[in-house]
């Protein structure tokens, strides 16, 4: 654990407390990823900040606030507006030995993410949220399932709305986040947690545990299929945070 590598993408919601979550589980590397500041409207699930953070770049709020809690932590700020080109050179630049949690809002980004992460080789958690629950699901691909088998692509914007619009309980946010840092956790130390989609409803308080099967001709786990087209990602950051990160 001590020499592994996290690389957490979105440093909302989910990203805040899987950050304290790989803290807490003795996480020494970590870069983190966003290009989106603080917004006092976001502070009861995005629980690594407070009103003094508001307007910062939240990857440098992010980096303070962990070094005050581990000084000793190497965590590097990356702030980055991810799109295919700058995701891939990304991943690309990362060592062997790291673990990717997608962290972000963006459906299509998560299917991104995961089909980069299989092409360089890298394991990754892939998380999501809204309302009252969601689930998270480690990959290695090729051992187990991937994400593509349980949700094969992303959905219409239509059936998946944004959180503005429909809400995120703020102790979702945090025991999705959490648990995806547990599950990387897990993959760094080889346990056999690749292909576990784990789905939480908190408002039923009912815990859902899936191994699902690999699906025949899924493009995520046949290394010669091609890539499925992706669509054009919607925006992942202000206007203002926007500017800066393309600099």
């Amino acid at each position: 654990m001590a020499g592994s590598r996290f690389l957490v993408l979105g440093a909302g919601g989910l990203g805040c407390p899987a950050l304290l979550g790989l803290l807490a589980g003795g996480a020494r590397r970590i870069g983190v990823v966003d290009c989106d500041v603080v917004d006092a409207t976001n502070l009861h699930r995005q629980v690594l900040y407070d009103l003094g953070d508001v307007g910062a770049p939240k990857v440098e709020a992010a980096t303070r606030r962990l070094r005050e809690r581990s000084p000793g932590l190497e965590i590097e700020p990356i702030p980055l507006r991810l799109d295919e080109r700058t995701l891939s050179s990304l991943l690309a630049a990362q060592s062997a030995d790291t673990v990717v949690l997608e962290c972000s809002d963006q459906p299509d980004l998560k299917f991104l993410v995961h089909d980069l992460c299989g092409e360089h080789h890298l394991p990754l958690v892939v998380g999501g949220v809204q309302r009252w629950g969601g689930q998270a699901m480690a990959v290695r691909h090729g051992a187990g399932a991937c994400f593509r088998c349980v949700f094969e692509g992303a959905p219409p914007a239509e059936l998946a709305p944004s959180c503005a619009a429909v809400g995120v309980l703020g102790a979702a946010a945090g025991a999705l986040g959490f648990l995806m840092a547990h599950l990387a956790v897990a993959l760094d130390a080889g346990d056999d947690v690749a292909g576990t989609l784990i789905a939480l409803d908190l408002r039923e308080l009912r815990p859902q545990q899936i191994r699902p099967g690999r699906r025949a001709g899924c493009p995520g786990c046949d290394p010669h299929a091609p890539r499925p087209a992706q669509g054009p990602l919607g925006p992942a950051c202000s206007t203002s945070a926007a500017a800066a990160c393309s600099r």
